[in-house]
Order: C-alpha cells, then structure tokens, then sequence
C-alpha cells in the first residue's frame, strides 16, 4: 500500500514456496507475534532484530550478540527450515524460468 492509497488494508495474493509457508507458521507458533487476532504485534524479543536488519539493508552495520542460547533442537531446526525454503523457492523458480516464489 503506498502513502497515497486511501482504499485502506487490503489482501494480496503472493506465490511462496510451501516451505515458507511452514516457516513462517512455525516461528510463529514459537512467539515471534502475540496478541489476539486483529491485534498481532512483533514480539518484544523481536522488535530489536527486525530493527537490526532495517539497519543493514539502508546501510547500516549491526552486531549481534547471543546472550543465553535457546533450545539447540529448535534453532537446528529453524536452521534447516530457512536452507530449505532457499533451496525449493529456487528450485521453484528455476523450473519456472522466472522468478515466481518468495524466500528469505
């Protein structure tokens, strides 16, 4: 939606590879967003490594620190779910011929 559009929110439609789809479910299941829905917010946890990547993609440089490390399960996890949707929104998009699925 640009500054200018006064039709207000509206949905839509974009092409992901169903592995996104499956990351983004799950790092929410794990509390990236809380609140009811019509109210979902970032995260506290997050809000500072979104902010962070703001960052670097105007410029900027960050550094990041772990402070107490999370369950290894977990992170091995989302870990190989990130590698995954690279490989099959490429491959997607490879057979495609264009560029037809987001990823990260």
């Amino acid at each position: 939606m640009s500054y200018n559009d006064i039709r207000g929110p509206r949905v839509v439609g974009l092409s992901v590879a169903s592995s996104l789809n499956e990351y983004m479910m799950r790092i929410q299941e794990l509390g990236a967003v809380e609140g009811p829905d019509g109210e979902l917010e970032l995260s506290p946890e997050v809000r500072p490594i979104l902010e962070a990547l703001h960052q670097v993609l105007s410029g900027g440089s960050v550094e990041v620190k772990v402070l107490h490390r999370g369950n290894p399960d977990i992170v091995n996890e989302l870990n190989r779910r990130v590698q995954q949707v690279g490989q099959e929104a490429n491959a997607i998009n490879k057979a495609a011929g264009f560029y037809l699925t987001a990823t990260l």
